[in-house]
């Protein structure tokens, strides 16, 4: 009877096959092993990317926002928002600092300034410049009445500024006289000259307009 059990036993073992007890402790270890690799390799693919270091241009001599956003393939209204520092997009001085934003960066609308409100452009016409000059006729002709118009207007005072910043003989508005000719007294009485024969046909008819208008 014994014989049969132990026969039997065998050819269970023989049949399913027995498994040592160092054979399952190795494949313990194997499965450990694996589900601790497993898990490392999650973290590793989770770990963030390192945030890109930003782009920074500093402004030489001539540049703009314009010429920069061009050489970064970007627009000057995008660095413009991006730089609060820069108050107004078309002064920027060299030295400044200068972030360029990435492409996907999302920017908030910054308001741009006023633009200045530019002066109206002076009248062709002349004024008077305060002189405390008597106010005594002069006969009717074309020496005489030039003469008279520069007292009126400058004293005869090639150097004569009035409020509104007319200057020279015949207070010239325009800014004209003080460039091309300066205090040179030949130089404005051709110019105003010139003015009175364009204008007025003669000094006599300059004349005769101040007359009636205090101003020519």
């Amino acid at each position: 009877m014994k014989r049969i059990v132990v026969i039997a036993a065998v050819i269970a073992a023989v049949t399913f096959g027995a498994v040592s007890p160092q054979a399952s402790a190795a494949t313990t270890t194997k499965a450990t092993a694996s589900k601790k690799n497993a898990v490392a390799a999650a973290k590793v693919e989770t770990k963030p990317a390192p945030k890109p270091e930003p782009v920074m241009v500093t402004v030489v001599e001539g540049d703009s926002l314009s010429s920069i956003a061009d050489a970064h393939e970007t627009t000057w209204v995008r660095i413009y928002n991006a730089n609060e520092q820069i108050a107004n997009p078309d002064v920027i001085n060299p030295g400044d600092q200068l972030r360029i934003p990435e492409a996907s960066e999302t920017l908030t609308d910054r308001t741009l300034p006023a633009a200045p409100v530019k002066a109206a452009a002076p009248t062709a016409t002349t004024q008077r410049a305060s002189t405390t000059t008597s106010s005594a006729s002069y006969p009717v002709d074309s020496n005489s009445a030039k003469a008279f118009i520069y007292a009126r207007e400058s004293g005869n005072n090639p150097n004569a500024t009035n409020p509104n910043g007319c200057y020279g003989l015949g207070q010239d508005c325009n800014g004209v006289v003080r460039i091309q000719c300066g205090a040179d007294y030949a130089c404005q009485d051709a110019y105003f000259t010139n003015y009175a024969m364009r204008r007025y046909g003669s000094w006599e008819n300059a004349l005769a307009f101040w007359q009636n208008h205090r101003w020519w």
